[in-house]
């Protein structure tokens, strides 16, 4: 018999939402977790949107390039000016990659596109029909999409919808649950009622021919 707590869970999920998504950082920020990180998060893009889309000339690029172009304008002059002045040069942090960071970034990138090309070659060769249909329909349900929008806009609201659907449906699980269940019975029970007018329907018929 399933624990309450099981019975309460979207389409009779065994794991809660927070282990679905991986149980990590991912996953406290996603279900917002850490609030502080997760509500900075969707401001940023909010933000980011409104400020690409909304303000005519801005892009990507130019914002980048300005924001660059400031800040290193603005730490030349400090260093210049620390020189002349006999003050302490603007306090820069190392930046530097370390070579074990390097390492580890190949190697998840390699067993990534290893996997891919490992699936290409299964796909291309008949290897794997169930992988098929799910890539097949994947990048026609992508076709799709990109007719109808561009790839930031879908970028900002895959980002939007990440950070609030999940933490909305975790929420609300049991209502929800509640509200499937009572609709499912109503289904049932008109299910039901047009079974029976039906087969009242179908014993009239058959009375009325043989008064005949």
């Amino acid at each position: 018999m399933d624990s309450p707590c099981q019975s309460c869970r979207l389409f009779g999920a065994q794991r809660s939402p927070h282990d679905l998504l991986g149980g990590g950082a991912v996953a406290d920020v996603v279900l917002w977790r850490r609030k502080e990180l997760a509500g900075g998060m969707l401001a940023a893009v909010v933000a980011s949107w409104a400020l690409f889309y909304c303000v005519p000339g801005n892009t990507l690029l130019s914002f980048v390039s300005q924001v660059l172009m400031i800040l290193l304008t603005v730490l030349f002059v400090w260093a210049k000016a620390a020189q002349l002045l006999n003050r302490a040069p603007p306090p820069i942090p190392l930046m530097k990659i370390s070579d074990e960071s390097m390492s580890e970034a190949a190697e998840i990138v390699g067993s990534f596109m290893n996997k891919v090309l490992k699936d290409f070659e299964n796909i291309a060769l008949g290897k794997d029909s169930s992988l098929f249909y799910k890539v097949a329909f994947v990048l026609l349900l992508t076709s799709i999409v990109g007719r109808l929008t561009d790839l930031i806009t879908l970028v900002y609201t895959s980002v939007v919808i990440a950070l609030t659907v999940p933490a909305l449906l975790e929420k609300s699980e049991e209502h929800i649950v509640r509200s499937f269940k009572k609709a499912s019975i109503y289904v049932q029970a008109c299910g039901r009622a047009c079974k029976e007018y039906k087969c009242n329907m179908t014993n009239m018929i058959s009375e009325t021919k043989k008064l005949r």
